[in-house]
């Protein structure tokens, strides 16, 4: 009965957090672009490796990056993430701090047949956008001309996916997985145009509300071989590769256009000129491909490398402001556990360290940039409550992303993820009562 009661709470805690999710959690003036800041996928336990874990399979870790993953899980397992990012933002002469916390992922995983089939299910943010920015251009004609932008909202994720594995021979397997997902949420941006040197002229206001709702497919592969030293030490090596389908996503868009008088505050409506209601409308994402690989000392160090591409490049964009390229992602990984039974409690604690680079999946104004970080990571074994089997994660990133060529921003973030795992034997027979 108390494993029924903690399966409810959770299952609550879940639906609760659900509406959280679409809340902004960037003021980066790159998510005014495409589809906003997209998410990694990753959950805390592959956070201070770099965000790597394609080649990734833990039997007491949810692995979304690979569903191939699943069919390791050994235990019910429960997952939540929480992430605060702190941003810089800089143009060359000025710079500004802010500050988003957000639920990073909630999910559950759990064996249908232990080393053979594992599911999972949850949701995640899968992009956001958040800016907020205003500048002045002086036209020859018209004089000082204030722009005003603001944008905010999310995409979010919710997944169900299973995990399949089948014995080559007693050191070897081959294990497919399969996500199927549902993307939802709602963007609005909102733009303001005074012309403040024209006496009675007035200004234009455009408002752009975009909402998504539909399905996708991805799909992972993993091959692990297990062998011995010559002094009998267990290793493993996992080689992996994921697929995501193209998919274009059902949208219906809402746009108003109008002129007023005023301030960007308050300001009087004097004519609509366009407003164009719930039009049915698509989002296009790329195909996406990646491949892992990792090694493993059991119990005491992990190596992993993850490279990702996505072929956004096939996209055409309808802003004259940006375009649409084919981007890539390359991360490395390193986890070292000192003593994993010791009796000092820092030698069972999980070090990592990581770091990885990407190129950006648009280009403003014919500009494109790149981002990279460098990640640390602890693993904290919690003592046992019960049936349930306790570890919190802590992962720190700190990276670099756009540029101040052309007028555009270069950010600097620093990235604090606090993640709790609890493992629990909640569906298991007893044995004695």
């Amino acid at each position: 009965m108390q494993n029924n009661k903690v399966v409810i709470i959770l299952f609550l805690l879940l639906m609760l957090n659900v509406a959280a999710f679409s809340q902004s959690t960037t003021n980066s003036p790159y998510s005014r672009y495409g589809i906003g800041v997209i998410r990694p996928q990753s959950f805390s336990q592959n956070f201070g490796m770099g965000g790597t874990g394609i080649g990734h399979r833990s039997d007491r870790s949810i692995n979304l990056l690979n569903p191939a993953s699943f069919s390791a899980i050994a235990v019910t397992t429960f997952d939540l993430g929480f992430t605060n990012n702190s941003l810089w933002l800089e143009d060359g002469t000025e710079s500004q701090y802010q500050n988003n916390p957000y639920i990073d992922h909630i999910a559950f995983a759990f064996p249908i047949l232990k080393n053979k089939w594992g599911m999972s299910f949850g949701f995640l943010p899968y992009s956001n956008m958040g800016y907020k920015y205003d500048e002045v251009i002086n036209d020859s004609i018209a004089g000082a001309i204030s722009y005003y932008s603001q944008g905010e909202g999310a995409i979010n994720k919710a997944y169900f996916g299973n995990g399949f594995a089948l014995n080559i021979d007693s050191n070897s397997l081959i294990s497919f997985g399969v996500n199927a997902y549902f993307l939802f949420g709602s963007m609005e941006q909102d733009e303001k145009i005074i012309y403040g040197d024209l006496p009675g002229s007035f200004n234009l206001w455009r408002v752009n509300d975009v909402s998504v709702s539909d399905f996708g497919v991805d799909f992972g592969l993993q091959y692990q071989k297990r062998f011995k030293n010559a002094e009998d030490e267990q290793y493993k090596f996992t080689a992996g590769a994921t697929y995501t389908l193209a998919n274009d996503l059902n949208a219906k868009r809402t746009e108003i256009i109008r002129s007023f008088s005023g301030n960007v505050d308050f300001g009087t409506i004097k004519d609509t000129s366009k407003f164009d209601e719930d039009v049915e409308d698509i989002i296009q994402l790329p195909a996406e491909l990646g491949v892992g690989l990792s090694l493993e000392k059991q119990n005491t160090w992990l190596l992993s490398l993850d490279y990702k591409m996505a072929n956004w490049g096939s996209i055409a964009s309808n802003d004259a402001l940006y375009s649409y390229k084919s981007n890539y992602s390359l991360a490395a990984g390193i986890q070292f556990i000192p003593k994993y039974d010791g009796h000092n409690y820092l030698q069972r604690m999980a070090y990592r360290v990581g770091a990885k680079y990407s190129n950006s999946y648009i280009a403003v104004n014919n500009v494109d940039w790149s981002e990279y970080g460098i990640t640390f990571g602890i693993g904290m074994p919690v003592r046992k409550s019960g049936s349930s089997y306790p570890r919190l994660n802590l992962g720190f990133e700190y990276g670099n992303r756009g540029t101040t060529d052309s007028g555009l921003i270069k950010e600097k973030f620093f990235n604090f993820n606090i993640g709790v795992t609890i493992n629990a034997m909640w569906f298991g027979k007893r044995k004695y009562d």
